[in-house]
């Protein structure tokens, strides 16, 4: 399953462009669901006023032997496609950050993810710039190092390049500077054809 799940990633060029040279050892399937019908499905291309509240977060791990009931987790969005797919000068865009996700099963063999933790950033819905193409909004599920007061990790001061001030900076710096260990990803597509943003990025 997990090969399954890096063939996906690979075909968007999300684990080119934002898992970079991170291990990519997924330890399970991370579900993520804006409605009933609207499941995120590697991929495939959402509305984007479908997308504007905080959807429900899931991980489903493939041998729970693999967490620990003490293990916290992370879960991190970005949109590495910012102005567009081919301009990365706003890029990536921060779009949420929860730290301290208690690894608690629910009766499926699912860990519950969304409204748990301390949030870090608050959850943007997508808003790329119209007629900038589609973008990869890109979920990324992370074990925390143990120990390690969550409070301490880096302040994404602002949203652009996740505060590094370096264009194509992100999730994978994030990631690298507060030692975590990348479980689960997901991600889907959204294209703006209709409404005109005022960015003041």
């Amino acid at each position: 399953m997990s090969s399954a799940i890096v063939a996906k990633l690979n075909k968007e060029d999300v684990a080119k462009d934002v898992v970079k040279d991170l291990a990519l050892e997924l330890l399970g399937e991370l579900s993520v669901s804006y409605a009933a019908t609207n499941d995120i499905q590697l991929g495939n291309a959402m509305a984007m006023e479908a997308t504007q509240s905080a959807p429900t977060v899931t991980f489903t791990p493939f041998d729970r032997s693999q967490l620990a009931a003490s293990d916290k987790l992370a879960l991190l969005m970005t949109d590495p496609d910012a102005p567009s797919r081919s301009d990365h000068k706003w890029s990536e865009v921060c779009h949420y950050i929860a730290t301290d996700i208690p690894v608690e099963y629910g009766p499926e063999g699912e860990i519950a993810i969304s409204g748990k933790g301390t949030v870090r950033s608050n959850y943007i819905g997508p808003g790329p710039p119209k007629n900038s193409g589609y973008h990869r909004y890109v979920f990324l599920l992370c074990k925390q190092p143990e120990g390690v007061d969550s409070a301490a990790f880096t302040k994404v001061e602002n949203i652009v390049s996740w505060g590094y001030g370096t264009p194509g900076a992100g999730a994978y710096d994030y990631i690298k500077q507060n030692g975590l260990h990348l479980i689960g990803a997901n991600y889907f597509m959204v294209e703006n054809t209709t409404v005109d943003f005022n960015y003041d990025m």
